[in-house]
């Protein structure tokens, strides 16, 4: 693979993140593999063209809110949903998208993706669209997760998928997983 296709593939113009579920068989363990990763700018367009029409559409609106974010690298779907309500009045329903599929072909090929390992605490963020959110614990106490602190998980996850995801690139090119034909 040439230098610059694979700095195109290793340095995306942006991610998109989704939570995977929470482990059910130790639900209150502190950290867990239940977010995933893709690079939406490097799945080439014809394969796009091949894509369920499920993924196709949610794949639309995040490319839509990536230009709209431009200083937005890794974009969460629940940044996307919170922008479909809050901002365009609309919905996943009404655009008629089960995102609830679209999401789980994520992580499937044709999609380069990462598994990451978060925090409870991460995650919580990670999958909340609301305005205001209450987190209730199991030991009775709970707590409303800040928009700065989201904000700040954001960034760290941001500057963990910058760093890992040139070099998952660069193993799947050694490997001879990822190649242009």
């Amino acid at each position: 693979m040439d230098t610059e296709l694979e700095r195109f593939f290793a340095r995306p113009r942006y991610w998109l993140m989704h939570a995977l579920p929470w482990p059910t068989t130790d639900p209150n363990v502190g950290m867990a593999e239940a977010a995933h990763v893709i690079a939406p700018p490097t799945v080439p367009v014809g394969q796009r063209d091949r894509l369920a029409q499920d993924v196709a559409d949610l794949l639309g609106f995040v490319g839509v809110y990536a230009r709209e974010h431009p200083d937005q690298r890794v974009i969460w779907f629940t940044d996307v949903t919170r922008w479909l309500e809050w901002e365009k009045d609309s919905s996943w329903s009404a655009l008629g998208v089960d995102w609830e599929h679209a999401l789980a072909q994520l992580t499937r090929p044709p999609f380069l993706g990462l598994y990451m390992t978060v925090s409870r605490r991460a995650y919580h963020h990670l999958i909340n669209t609301a305005e205001r959110f209450r987190v209730t614990y199991t030991d009775g106490h709970s707590e409303v997760l800040t928009d700065e602190e989201r904000q700040a998980v954001h960034k760290a996850f941001e500057h963990k998928v910058e760093a890992d995801w040139p070099a998952y690139i660069g193993d799947m090119v050694a490997r001879g997983h990822l190649t242009v034909d």
